[in-house]
């Protein structure tokens, strides 16, 4: 007696018209995860700087709107992959994470010079 149970008979068929109802909407949905990445690249090489850039001046730079590079910037800021910096006149300048020391490193960091300057 075995202890796998058998599984049901595959409609093969049935799969063959599913994926090819479904090719469309894959195609597309592929087509806009490109367009997304491509996107999402162009606005972190402008914020590469330790200067940082503001909404305005990222939108200007990759031609995408003022709103779609801020949707994109929250959305970075939310997961830590960008640092909100001072303001710029009405606008923040933002600019990437890396590099930045954590928080607890960085006061680590200053103790460590103050012991040293000590």
């Amino acid at each position: 007696m075995s202890t796998q149970e058998k599984s049901p008979p595959v409609n093969k068929e049935a799969l063959k018209e599913l994926r090819q109802a479904r090719k469309a909407a894959i195609a597309e949905a592929s087509k806009r995860m490109k367009a997304q990445k491509k996107a999402l690249k162009a606005i972190r090489e402008q914020m590469g700087d330790e200067e940082g850039r503001t909404i305005p001046e990222i939108a200007q730079a990759v031609s995408m709107s003022p709103a779609e590079v801020l949707y994109c910037v929250a959305t970075m800021k939310k997961y830590g992959e960008v640092l909100e910096g001072d303001k710029d006149g009405a606008y923040f300048r933002y600019r990437l994470a890396q590099g930045v020391p954590k928080a607890e490193e960085a006061e680590e960091t200053g103790e460590a010079a103050e012991a040293a300057a000590g």
